[in-house]
Parts: structure tokens; C-alpha cells; sequence
């Protein structure tokens, strides 16, 4: 169905049209209404900034039925502004004078038609019949010349400058033509606009194909900007314009929401000859890839421009894993996000390595989680899934959305399972320093047993317990070393060191402080009390 807008200075004629012409059964919808071609121009400004309703994309009208002689601005003189403006749009006058004068005027305007007052409903419907029909005939002129012209660049771009001469004078004749420029015209501006996470999208994201099915209908939207955008494959399109898009881009990003955030749109500044084009568009897929890389999608770039350093440089220490650990296992989210924040903060640009990076944390996590906490893997992400979409991602941010999501999971996973856990890690470092408590033990190797960082064994051990674990360690040496003194006549320093004390003063000092007395002191109040 096509949108026809409605101009008459006359209310009641207006109301008339809008309101008791079967437009419907006609093929038309009413965009709007106005009451002089001044209106009628910010009407038109108005519905070009707003989203299409349609499958098509459109928003703006069709055509334009407008009275001829009105105030403030009459139908010939806004007719003319509308035809430069939006050249594929259809206007029709309307107007109750019969005169040869007007006639003429409306054919120096290219109208499509011409009805005189007052309205004969059979004429009007004839008349319509015929505009529906050069509308159709114009979009499926433009569509077809439009594909055509993308097929001959796909052929055109793999040679260079000054081969297939030919075929680049029809492209730029085509070209012409549909952006309505004049024949002689041979420089256009230039862009491309790429769908950058395409193998993510169409692979990996549930709603992947809704929102490349949209991102291909935005685009289209983009030829009411008088943007020629030609399809070179299926994740980017080519688009040349007779004036700068830089507004229509920056409109574009403005608009379309789920669609601008998945696209990139590359410009260069000045008009290019199309001759150029081989060259042009790796520049502009190159510099694409790169910008995309390191600042992620939804961005409008303009090539020829000095790149960023391709480093950012962090300041500080890298991301500490066994902290990482502890945040996963107290669930503590907004900690990963800042973990993955430093994580990320040195990202080369060349191709693969943080992806590398990436697959190595995620393998440490797998190995990690898993060993410790056997029940979390049957919840946890496949790894399949995930590399899969690692792989498939193209920029930083992305990847770094996809870590988020699989660490903060993992984390819902361990708190899921922490009560028994805990206790279990606990009990099972209780275990380890009962049993050997003979040899010089330290918080990093319980942890590396236990799968956990120092610091939070340190502290879930304290919360269990009541005590640090050098406190329970030491109880554990001191009460082993009593039964030694008190069932044995094994000399101090030998027991020093059955204990896991290799100096002896030490063990006599901490001895002292967890009992009171020295171990010759104990030995000998035990000897007396027997005496006696």
C-alpha cells in the first residue's frame, strides 16, 4: 500500500479527502495532512526523521496531492522544493481553476496527474489507478537497476583502476540515474556499512537473524536519504550518495537502535571517482577491522584520518587469576566485572591475540572450577558453545560481553553449591594440616590444593573456624608436640622437628606463647606430678 499526503487550504475540502475518500480500497494510506505547502514541507521533514512502520521500511509518503493555488506557499512553488528534495516522489494537483496556465506549470513540475474541483470520485480513481502505477513502475525500476549496478560492482572490484572502462562508464550512468544526478556527474561520496559480529549474529545469538533481518531493512530506510546502498555481501553493503551523508549516518545511528549497535559505517570525506573503488574498499574494510577490533561496533568512522596508537597501555599489574577465583567463588559479580576491566586493559590490535587470551582464561576456569567443584560441570557452559562464540566474535567488547556473561553463570553456578562446598574445603584443609603437619606448610600451597586463592581461603577458612589457619595450623603442631613430651622421652629438638619446626628456639618460643611455659618447663611439671 502506498502513503499519499494531503495538501488543500480548505479545511472542509480537506476533511473531505482525508476522511470520505475510499483511499484504502485505492491502494493508499494517508501519511498526513496540511494547509499550505509550507506545512506540508515541515510535515515532510518531520515523518523523514521518524522509523518506518512498514515491511518496507518507508515512512515517508509516495505521492502528493496537493491544491494548486493555497497561501503562504502554493502548490507550484512547494511542488518544485519537494521534486528537488525527494525526486521519486509523486505529485498530483489538484485545484478548481481550468486553466491552460496551471496545466502547463503542473508538466513543468513533472506531475503525475491533474484533478479539477469539485472532485468526480470515477475520475479520481482512474487518476490514482495510474499513479499507483507509475509508483510501482518507479520502485521496481530503481530496484532492479540498483541490483544490477551491486552485481557489476562485485565484478568491477576485483580489478584495477583503468581495467573494464566500460562496465564502469554503465555503473556511473546507473548511478546517476538513481540518485538523480546529473549524466555528466563521475564523482560520488563514499561509504561502507558493515555488519561486523555477522558470524555471531547469524551463528550464536538467539535472536541473531531478527536482528540482521532489521539491520538489512535499516538499511534500506537509507535510500530516502538519497543514498544508493548496494549489497556486496551478506555482511556489508556499499553506499554512495550526491551529497555528504555524514547527517543521514549520524541519523542513521541516532534511529535504529538494536540495528546501528551491530553496524559500522566507514566515510571518506571528499567525493571519490567510482574508478577508485578497488582501492577504496579494502582501505575501508581494513581500517574497519581495525577500528571494530580494539572500540567494538556502532561506531561511524572517516577514513584517511590518523589512526590511535594500536596499544592501550595499562598502568599497574595484570589481573591477578587467583583473585578472579575468589570472586567467582563468593559470587561477588561486580568484582569480575572490574577483574575483566584490568583484564582487558592491554589489548594489542593484531589479529588473534586476544582471542588467544581469551581462550586461555576460559580454559583456566573450566580447569580450575571444574576439578574443584565436580558438580558445577554438568551446569556449566559447554565449551563448545562457548569457543564457538569467541571465535566468531570480532571485537574486543563483544568478547569481553561474552566472558562477562560465562563468569558471571559460573559464579551463580559455585554460590549455588557453596554451603556444602565450603564446609567441604574446610574440612579438607583441616585434613591436609592434621596430616602433614611434620613438613613446612604455607597458605599458597593449601589453596593450590583446594582450588581457591590465599586470600579467600583465608577467609572462609576464619569463618568456619573462628581461627586463621597459621592459628589452626599451629594448635594442630603445639597439641601434637604435648602428646610427643608427654608419652615419649624423645629429646625437645627432636621433637622441634617431628613437628615441622626446623628450628628449635622457634618451636620453644611459639611453645611458650600457646602454653605458658617452655617444653622442658611442661616435660618437668608432668615428671613432678608423677613423682609425687
Amino acid at each position: 500500500m502506498y502513503r499519499i499526503l494531503l495538501v488543500d487550504d480548505e479545511w472542509l475540502e480537506l476533511d473531505t479527502l482525508k476522511n470520505y475518500i475510499p483511499w484504502t480500497d485505492m491502494g493508499f494510506q494517508v501519511a498526513g495532512t496540511a494547509e499550505n505547502g509550507k506545512a506540508a514541507l515541515r510535515l515532510l521533514e518531520e515523518l523523514d526523521l521518524q522509523l518506518g512502520d512498514g515491511t518496507d521500511g518507508r515512512h515517508l509518503p509516495d505521492v502528493v496531492l496537493t491544491d494548486v493555488k493555497m497561501p503562504v506557499m502554493d502548490g507550484l512553488v512547494f511542488s518544485r522544493t519537494v521534486h528537488e528534495r525527494y525526486p521519486d516522489m509523486q505529485i498530483v494537483f489538484l485545484s478548481g481553476y481550468n486553466d491552460f496556465e496551471y496545466v502547463r506549470s503542473a508538466l513543468s513540475v513533472e506531475a503525475c496527474g491533474y484533478i479539477l474541483k469539485p472532485l468526480d470520485l470515477e475520475e479520481l480513481k482512474k487518476t490514482m489507478e495510474k499513479v499507483r502505477e507509475k509508483c510501482s513502475r518507479t520502485f521496481q525500476e530503481k530496484a532492479s537497476r540498483a541490483l544490477v549496478t551491486a552485481e557489476n560492482l562485485k565484478n568491477c572490484i576485483g580489478f584495477s583502476m583503468g581495467e573494464k572502462e566500460a562496465l564502469w562508464e554503465d555503473i556511473c550512468r546507473s548511478c546517476n540515474a538513481i540518485l538523480h544526478c546529473s549524466p555528466e556527474n563521475r564523482t560520488f561520496y563514499t561509504g561502507m556499512l558493515s555488519i561486523d559480529e555477522y558470524r555471531f549474529l547469524s551463528g550464536y545469538e538467539s535472536n541473531g537473524k531478527d536482528i540482521l533481518n532489521a539491520i538489512h531493512m535499516a538499511i534500506r530506510r537509507l535510500t530516502n536519504k538519497r543514498i544508493l546502498p548496494l549489497h556486496i555481501n551478506d555482511s556489508s553493503y556499499l553506499f554512495l550518495s550526491e551529497s555528504d551523508p555524514k547527517n543521514a549516518a549520524a541519523q542513521f545511528m541516532k534511529q535504529e537502535g538494536e540495528a546501528a549497535r551491530w553496524t559500522t559505517i566507514c566515510l571518506y570525506e571528499n567525493r571519490q571517482s567510482l574508478e577508485h573503488l578497488p582501492v577504496l574498499c579494502g582501505e575501508m574494510d581494513r581500517y574497519r577491522r581495525w577500528y571494530v577490533k580494539l572500540y567494538g561496533s556502532g561506531h561511524i568512522i572517516v577514513c584517511g584520518r590518523p589512526e590511535k596508537d594500536a596499544y592501550i597501555q595499562a598502568e599497574g599489574e595484570p589481573a591477578d587469576y587467583e583473585m578472579l577465583l575468589s570472586f567467582l567463588q563468593n559470587g561477588e559479580k561486580e568484582k569480575i566485572k572490574e577483574w575483566l576491566d584490568t583484564f582487558f586493559l592491554k589489548c594489542p590490535a593484531g589479529d588473534g591475540d586476544i582471542s588467544r587470551d581469551a581462550f586461555e582464561l576460559t580454559e583456566k576456569i573450566y580447569s580450575s572450577v571444574t576439578a574443584a567443584n565436580p558438580a558445577a560441570e554438568e551446569q556449566m557452559e559447554g565449551k563448545a558453545g562457548l569457543y564457538g562464540r569467541l571465535s566468531a566474535a570480532e571485537g574486543l567488547s563483544l568478547i569481553k560481553e561474552i566472558l562477562e556473561q560465562f563468569l558471571e553463570k559460573t559464579a551463580d553456578i559455585l554460590v549455588g553449591l557453596s554451603g556444602d562446598r565450603r564446609l567441604e574445603v574446610v574440612n579438607r584443609v583441616r585434613y591436609l594440616i592434621e596430616e602433614e603437619f611434620n613438613v613446612p606448610l604455607t597458605i599458597e600451597y593449601l589453596a593450590e590444593k583446594v582450588y581457591m586463592s590465599p586470600n579467600y581461603l583465608r577467609t572462609l577458612f576464619k569463618d568456619y573456624t573462628g581461627e586463621t589457619v597459621l592459628e589452626y595450623m599451629t594448635r594442630t603442631r603445639i597439641n601434637r608436640s604435648v602428646e610427643l613430651l608427654r608419652e615419649t622421652n624423645m629429646r625437645v629438638n627432636d621433637i622441634s622437628r617431628k613437628v615441622g619446626y626446623e628450628n628449635p628456639s622457634h618451636y620453644c618460643a611459639v611453645f611458650r606463647k600457646f602454653m605458658g611455659v617452655t617444653p622442658n618447663q611442661f616435660r618437668n611439671r608432668l615428671t613432678g606430678g608423677r613423682k609425687s
